[in-house]
């Protein structure tokens, strides 16, 4: 790769920090162009019918699939600073945005359009605003038990879906158990056709996806089915065709809506923008921690935003990253984001000359892949990771999967934060903290085993507590000194507070700290302060200034506190 002039430095290190997916190809590397077309071609073949199939579960016609991966490989190759990553419509982020969008839309399809790409022109405005207050971080509020029980209920949301398309059956009930229950009540009354080549199809794809995970199982059944339509004459037979798509490019516009109707949209634009980015994310850290290679999270934010916006912009809908085709590009030796170039290039020419043949295809064939999609989508071994290491943990994913089979997609998304948030303030207002004790072979203070040997002096407490002390669990902790205070036998006559975990103190707990101070010496405890860092010393000693708590108080170690205490108490004897 040529070295930059030092005339050309500065405008690369601009091209790299606002375009950073143009800057990959300023100084191409040659040898790696014949991988990024053989990826790209890879990952187009795998995408085109996926994305036909993600429309169906906006509530938007296939061609706004089509749309949706256009304009989003194009923003997001301009603006990303991964390498692989290719972006476009998703099972989880179709699902989120179909739900968001049902109850606004009223079953009207040119109102569910004109929803679709609001929804995906706010959540890329909130994705880049995001980017530039640098919240990166926000995302991790999508904790693993929210996304582990946001897969499993979107997965299953997800099956039932594709019921009455797989049946022939029309089963207008859209709760989930309602939906699984007229499906099996109705079983005997489904179109032998459709279901039969449904079923076939399923279990083609479960297969090829276990044990021929890089063929392009999608496209391989679309072909497989148009021809089995042909053969058997099914369209003659009652099972549904895709209609024929239209044919070229769309063009941009703006959806016509009311501003009371993108104020409604807001609620979903949040909830999918904390999902795209955290899944995002998640895939280019994987991605690039497998190539050696780092990524910019707030630069992704730019480029899940901007491929947001076009995908809008251009009659599409939400889009992320997607796992599959980027695993396939990978998988096929992609070098750079020249392979998202080349998959744009052939969806084009898709767009333009081949989409007509899309009503040689029957509609189960889509529902196939859907479902077959939801199967892998199900994370048995995270739920059985979650159960192994914290069953609480485990509970809040199974909270979530129900909340989302129950309540909707969205509202179980929110359960799931609030739950997850909910639960860390209660970890935080009841934090973990120990009384420690001094071995006999050792002169320091150690949180000791119940079963292991050691000891303090006779009216010496040393306690630890291992959380910040905040608002939240600052009375928590004062009353639990106390009562360590008042029980201790003999009388106490020294508390060490040894803050070595203690990383914060807030104006709520300090009011508190210095309340059970004052009370402290008045009953003849003296109050000795160990291993704090140097900015709690500062903080403490402003905030107690007034207390008579002085640097004399404050020791490096718990050890040293309670010898100097020992040490000054035989002076006093002798």
């Amino acid at each position: 790769m040529p070295t930059p002039t030092p005339d050309e430095e500065p405008r690369a290190s601009l091209l790299a920090r606002w375009l950073p997916g143009v800057a990959q190809l300023v100084h191409y590397p040659r040898d790696a162009l014949r991988y990024d077309l053989v990826a790209g071609a890879a990952a187009c073949v795998v995408m085109i019918p996926s994305v036909l199939a993600y429309a169906e579960l906006v509530g938007v016609g296939p061609e706004h699939g089509l749309y949706a991966a256009l304009g989003a490989m194009i923003a997001f190759a301009l603006f990303t600073s991964t390498r692989v990553v290719i972006t476009g419509p998703d099972t989880t982020i179709a699902l989120l945005a179909g739900a968001v969008i049902a109850p606004l839309a009223h079953g009207d399809p040119i109102q569910t359009a004109a929803l679709a790409a609001a929804l995906a022109i706010a959540t890329g405005v909130l994705l880049a605003l995001a980017a530039q207050l640098r919240l990166g971080a926000v995302a991790d509020l999508m904790s693993r038990p929210v996304l582990v029980g946001y897969a499993n209920g979107a997965a299953l949301i997800l099956i039932e879906s594709q019921l009455p398309a797989l049946t022939g059956l029309a089963l207008p009930r859209d709760a989930f158990f309602l939906r699984v229950w007229d499906a099996v009540r109705l079983a005997s009354n489904a179109h032998p056709p459709t279901l039969a080549l449904g079923v076939a199809l399923i279990v083609l794809l479960i297969a090829m996806n276990r044990w021929t995970p890089r063929a392009p199982a999608a496209l391989i059944v679309c072909v497989l089915a148009g021809v089995a339509a042909a053969t058997l004459g099914l369209a003659a037979s009652g099972v549904t065709m895709l209609k024929p798509l239209p044919a070229g490019l769309p063009e941009p516009a703006l959806p016509n809506l009311t501003f009371d109707t993108l104020q409604r949209l807001v609620p979903g634009a949040l909830a999918l923008a904390f999902l795209i980015f955290a899944e995002g994310v998640l895939l280019a850290q994987l991605l690039a921690t497998k190539r050696g290679e780092t990524i910019d999270a707030d630069a992704e934010l730019r480029a899940l935003g901007a491929a947001n916006v076009a995908a809008g912009f251009i009659g599409g809908f939400n889009v992320g990253a997607s796992g599959s085709r980027s695993f396939t590009a990978d998988a096929a030796g992609a070098r750079t984001q020249l392979t998202q170039w080349v998959a744009i290039a052939l969806l084009v020419g898709f767009m333009y000359w081949l989409s007509p043949l899309l009503d040689l295809v029957p509609r189960v064939a889509l529902a196939a892949i859907l479902i077959a999609a939801g199967v892998a989508l199900i994370d048995a071994v995270g739920a059985r990771s979650l159960w192994q290491m914290d069953r609480r943990s485990f509970a809040l994913s199974v909270a979530v999967t129900l909340g989302v089979l129950i309540a909707g997609v969205l509202p179980g998304v929110l359960l799931g934060i609030v739950l997850a948030l909910a639960r860390a303030l209660i970890d935080l207002a009841r934090p973990r903290d120990a009384v420690l004790r001094r071995p006999t072979v050792d002169g320091r203070y150690h949180d000791l085993d119940h079963d292991e040997p050691g000891s303090s002096p006779p009216g010496v407490i040393v306690y630890r507590l291992y959380a910040p002390l905040v608002f939240a669990n600052a009375r928590y902790v004062g009353e639990r000194i106390r009562t360590l205070v008042h029980e201790a036998s003999p009388p106490a006559t020294l508390l060490v507070l040894d803050m070595q975990a203690v990383t914060y103190v807030d104006v709520t707990a300090a009011e508190i700290l210095r309340e059970l101070y004052d009370h402290l010496e008045k009953e003849g405890v003296e109050v000795r302060i160990a291993r704090a860092n140097r900015p709690l010393r500062e903080q403490l000693l402003h905030w107690f200034g007034d207390h008579h708590l002085g640097h004399e108080r404050f020791f490096p170690a718990a050890s040293a506190a309670v010898d100097d205490w020992l040490a000054s108490r035989s002076a006093a004897r002798g």
